[in-house]
């Protein structure tokens, strides 16, 4: 009967937390008893008392004979007490004894995910890369798999291996172009670009994301990545490159402003869904979903953070359009740069250095009465001891 119940019980094995509300029986050592409890301390948040008690339940009953197709909810529910622990090498053996043990199991697609990103959290990327591609070869129709695919190109952004990651994102933007996760995919594929400077294709996936329409939660990252490319592209006298890219900036103030609504957003987001019901047949679904608001989260957290650390930068930003411009010989288009920077910039020396500039492309455009105007103004505010 003891055996009964229990196959009962570990039925629906990746149902956690909608076991919790069953009620505990008497303490004692049988496997159902031992297994409830392990299910209410997990969904209590207690999961170094539910991993005990699953190693416990594996200890004492793991090579019975009766219960061998039951135990494949007990490493699930195991290796998900570990993860959410963070002890990442201990989750990943559970989970692949789990994958080992139950070739057909119910959560394989989960599990392989999670070795992925336990992995991945441990900054061993490639083995978290093989994990991620025996997903999507595997089971490329799981819900996992869309997520899997972004993340390898993730994992060789962060191991520098810039070719591959701007390949893998391709990839991913073909398989997936209606996912949540493509515009980040084209932001990260800029950014493996620009890190292997092929500054043009940078920009050109740029373009690509604002064709689509950017997300709120892409824009300051754009932003910022726009800027270092027109740097880069400046820096190497590509004045035509650098256009291009700094044409993709906004002011601080208005990033400011979108950004902390973001934040915002995001906050009150993840509040409800943490809140919410849990349906214990979406498991998986919650599980990435989660995963993708505290992501997103956390970088627009640090990205409001950069905004509001760093100094107005439209001035500066508006002193090298004009000089672009300058130096291509559109001498209009420099001529309001460099005046709007006169007007706006805080930093003396980067006002000085523009209204030198404006003085200059003044005298190329042959507008003599302006010129004499604008040199009296600057010897008057820049004369030796003024500055």
């Amino acid at each position: 009967m003891m055996c009964v119940r229990f196959k009962r019980m570990l039925f629906l094995a990746g149902a956690l937390v909608a076991l919790a509300s069953l009620p505990l029986q008497a303490q004692d050592d049988s496997p159902d008893t031992i297994y409830r409890n392990g299910i209410g301390r997990f969904s209590e948040g207690n999961y170094a008392e539910s991993a005990r008690l699953f190693q416990e339940l594996l200890s004492k009953f793991g090579q019975e004979p009766a219960l061998q197709t039951e135990m494949e909810g007990v490493y699930y529910a195991l290796g998900c007490s570990l993860y959410n622990l963070g002890k990442y090498p201990e989750a990943v053996e559970v989970y692949r004894s789990y994958l080992t043990r139950f070739p057909t199991a119910r959560y394989r697609d989960e599990a392989m995910f999670r070795i992925g990103t336990a992995q991945q959290a441990q900054e061993a990327y490639d083995a978290a890369i093989e994990a991620y591609r025996q997903l999507t070869d595997q089971m490329p129709n799981s819900p996992y798999a869309e997520d899997a695919a972004f993340q390898v190109g993730a994992c060789c952004l962060l191991k520098t291996d810039y070719d591959k990651a701007a390949a893998a994102f391709g990839a991913f933007c073909t398989a997936y172009p209606a996912s949540e996760l493509t515009g980040q995919a084209l932001l990260f594929m800029s950014r493996a670009y620009y890190e292997g400077g092929k500054l043009d294709k940078a920009v050109d996936a740029l373009a690509v994301l604002e064709g689509r329409g950017r997300r709120l939660s892409n824009i300051v990252y754009a932003n910022f990545l726009a800027f270092e490319i027109g740097d880069a592209a400046y820096d190497d006298t590509n004045y035509e490159l650098a256009l291009r890219a700094y044409r993709r900036v906004q002011t601080r103030e208005s990033l400011l402003r979108l950004q902390r609504r973001l934040v915002g957003e995001l906050q009150t987001a993840l509040e409800t869904f943490l809140t919410g019901r849990i349906d214990s047949q979406a498991v998986a679904e919650r599980f990435r979903k989660e995963r993708r608001l505290a992501g997103d989260l956390d970088q627009a957290q640090s990205l409001l953070q950069k905004l509001e650390t760093i100094p107005d930068y439209d001035a500066g930003l508006f002193h090298r359009i004009g000089r672009c411009f300058f130096n291509t010989d559109r001498y209009w288009e420099a001529c309001v740069a460099f005046t709007r920077v006169v007007k706006e910039a805080r930093d003396e020396a980067l006002r000085e250095a523009a209204h030198f500039d404006l003085i200059m492309v003044l005298s190329r455009m042959r507008r003599f009465e302006d010129l004499i105007g604008e040199s009296d103004r600057y010897l008057a505010r820049y004369e030796q001891g003024n500055l």
